[in-house]
């Protein structure tokens, strides 16, 4: 009897010891996106986990993968869904086979600016779509910044009739496919991170996307031709699988998304701060953006918003509403 007390008292022991050393050690989430470890992402991420663990008393650490180190953007998509992936800084209009509702977004000049997009996504609108996507087990913690979208078509163009027969690379998006498109050059969807084989390649002559692409994409080695366009606002939110967030405390899950929303407001500012730095920069590189009239861009999409405004009315009433566009 003696001894299988002594047992005993040494099998109680050893679970209190384990149990108090895993209350000590921090909860470790992998975060994955897409863009390089010089992106603006990397800086967001790597800011906003800093404060979270410091508000957090060391809490929680969060291991950061860049360039789809973490997975591409789809799968983490799927997997946070699943709950086999802890976070993803999402490529947005992916999240459209998740959520009717936040299909709308990928409209072309949806929005007059990216500050414009700010207030939406941060208002009740943000929040209808953040509420369809959690029914999917996907929590967004925050919308946060990529940038107004432009074009680099590998040719110089003055007006829309240049772009025509150009292969374009672009998001596997339905709204995008059809808007490069209806520009007259042919959209080649792939993935990110093949953008610049590809081109190498001659697979595609360029691409569509943000200025800060450009640049850390190096995508001016490859083209000093480029369109300012604005033609569309692809937001990026920080999204949790609901298996993590449910594990996190209340009172925590409060400082995850004020944080959040902090970073939102944050990366939008940044943005629309750098992007006349980056045009800078990219023209001290040798790129020359050309700045053609938009009316008959924005002509040329007619049909893509009558495509998709019977599945988009409701969500795109609301927005033009909120943006007192006509």
């Amino acid at each position: 009897m003696k001894a299988q007390r002594i047992v005993l008292f040494a099998v109680l022991f050893l679970a209190a010891f384990v149990a108090v050393a895993q209350a000590g050690q921090a909860k470790i989430i992998k975060v994955g996106h897409t863009g390089t470890a010089e992106h603006h992402y990397q800086m967001y991420l790597e800011k906003w986990a800093e404060i979270i663990t410091t508000r957090t008393d060391g809490r929680y650490t969060f291991e950061i993968y860049p360039s789809d180190l973490y997975g591409k953007p789809n799968q983490l998509i799927e997997g946070a869904q699943l709950g086999t992936v802890d976070m993803v800084l999402a490529t947005g209009s992916l999240l459209t086979s998740y959520s009717p509702k936040y299909g709308v977004l990928n409209l072309p000049f949806l929005f007059e600016s990216s500050m414009q997009a700010c207030e939406i996504l941060n208002g009740p609108i943000g929040k209808e779509i953040e509420e369809s996507l959690a029914g999917r087990n996907l929590i967004v913690l925050g919308w946060w910044e990529n940038g107004m979208r432009h074009l680099f078509p590998g040719n110089p163009v003055e007006k829309i009739a240049d772009l025509r027969g150009r292969k374009l690379r672009t998001i596997n998006s339905a709204e995008m496919i059809d808007t490069i498109n209806a520009f007259g050059a042919s959209a080649v969807p792939m993935g990110f991170n093949e953008v610049y084989s590809a081109w190498q390649l001659k697979t595609i002559d360029g691409c569509e996307g943000t200025i800060t692409h450009m640049l850390t994409q190096k995508y001016y080695e490859l083209t000093k031709s480029a369109v300012l366009l604005w033609y569309m606002h692809v937001p990026n939110p920080l999204v949790s699988s609901k298996r993590l967030w449910t594990s996190i405390p209340r009172e925590d899950q409060e400082i995850f998304l004020e944080e959040s929303q902090k970073m939102s407001w944050f990366s939008f500012k940044f943005q629309n701060e750098m992007d006349e730095k980056e045009i800078k920069q990219c023209e001290e590189l040798g790129v020359v953006f050309t700045k053609p009239d938009r009316a008959p861009f924005i002509e040329a999409v007619h049909p893509v918003w009558d495509k998709y405004r019977p599945k988009y009315g409701e969500m795109l009433d609301k927005i033009l509403a909120a943006t007192r566009k006509n």
